[in-house]
């Protein structure tokens, strides 16, 4: 009896100014146990030598396993790019990696088997090391002495958890492309997407959970995430802003608007100590949509009416 053809899965890697990491990156992505890899690897105009490097790498590598290569002249929408990426994907499964982290080897075996076992479900998440500028690395989820999860969210109750919490380490997810493609993909209008697509695709579908460490995630001061509450000038708070109004409008019940009003508190809070104020105040049209009275709610609405900047010291503090 012949053994079954492994379906195939697609890792989109999206590089901008990572030419200390791209190398890695895409070695890692080489080096996966898994049999059927397809790479597309996409430099969005950088300026730091990075199309140079990718360029080197597939010359070197082209044989070793399929590789399609995008240079944009100049950088475009992320959410934008992907989509126009994924809409050239024909396989059962899509990754989204980015150029400054690492894959373990055995990360798209395990995901795709466990995304195999459980049909029907939208994604599967892993999860990772976290890398910082200094080199310490540590767990995503914290784990005992034993290395057994502390903290395992339940799955059945995930668009919740996420409403309120980030709880999935983005890099880690494998989607079935299907799905991706069902819903539309990214949301074009956002400046970042793992937010979003996380709890649309947990709000229709299931979604599972694959108990290894899949990804390395550096965490460095040019990351999207490290600018996510830059102050004055955040370029995702607006996104997150939007998002926020998207699940009030998929909410179907009080303990889902509970978990919407913890999300805006947070997010409201990191505004104002950044002096995105601009932001601040459309999440307090939202929290008062939700009928939000707490003290600290009215608190904020003081800050925020008031525009106290006091940036410098949120800046010292983190």
């Amino acid at each position: 009896m012949s053994e079954r053809v492994a379906a195939k899965v697609t890792v989109i890697c999206i590089a901008y100014n990572h030419a200390p990491w791209i190398e890695e990156a895409l070695e890692s992505v080489r080096a996966q146990d898994y049999p059927t890899v397809e790479l597309i690897v996409v430099d969005n105009g950088s300026t730091d030598g990075t199309e140079a490097k990718v360029r080197a790498w597939i010359d070197q590598h082209s044989g070793q396993l399929p590789i399609k290569a995008i240079f944009n002249d100049k950088p475009e929408a992320y959410c934008k790019l992907f989509n126009r990426v994924l809409a050239e994907v024909d396989c059962p499964f899509v990754v989204d990696f980015s150029g400054d982290d690492v894959l373990y080897p055995q990360h798209l075996s395990a995901s795709i088997r466990t995304l195999e076992a459980s049909p029907g479900a939208g994604f599967v998440f892993s999860d990772a090391q976290i890398l910082n500028h200094r080199g310490e690395i540590k767990p995503f989820y914290k784990r005992d002495k034993a290395g057994v999860l502390v903290d395992e969210a339940d799955l059945n109750r995930m668009y919740v958890t996420l409403i309120a919490r980030s709880y999935i380490c983005s890099p880690t997810v494998v989607f079935d492309a299907a799905v991706l493609r069902k819903e539309g993909g990214y949301d074009e209008s956002l400046f970042y997407e793992d937010f979003d697509i996380q709890l649309r695709l947990a709000r229709s579908y299931p979604v599972v959970f694959s108990d290894h460490f899949g990804v390395v995630k550096r965490k460095h001061a040019d990351s999207m995430s490290a600018a996510q509450y830059r102050p004055r000038q955040s370029r995702m708070l607006p996104s997150t802003v939007t998002i926020c109004a998207k699940i009030l409008q998929m909410n179907e019940s009080a303990e889902e608007n509970a978990a919407l009003e913890v999300r805006i508190c947070y997010e409201l809070k990191h505004a104002l100590w950044s002096a995105n104020f601009g932001p601040a105040r459309k999440l307090i049209e939202l929290g008062e949509q939700l009928g939000l009275r707490s003290l600290e709610f009215r608190l904020y609405k003081v800050w925020a009416k008031g525009a106290y900047d006091i940036s410098w010291l949120y800046l010292k503090l983190r």
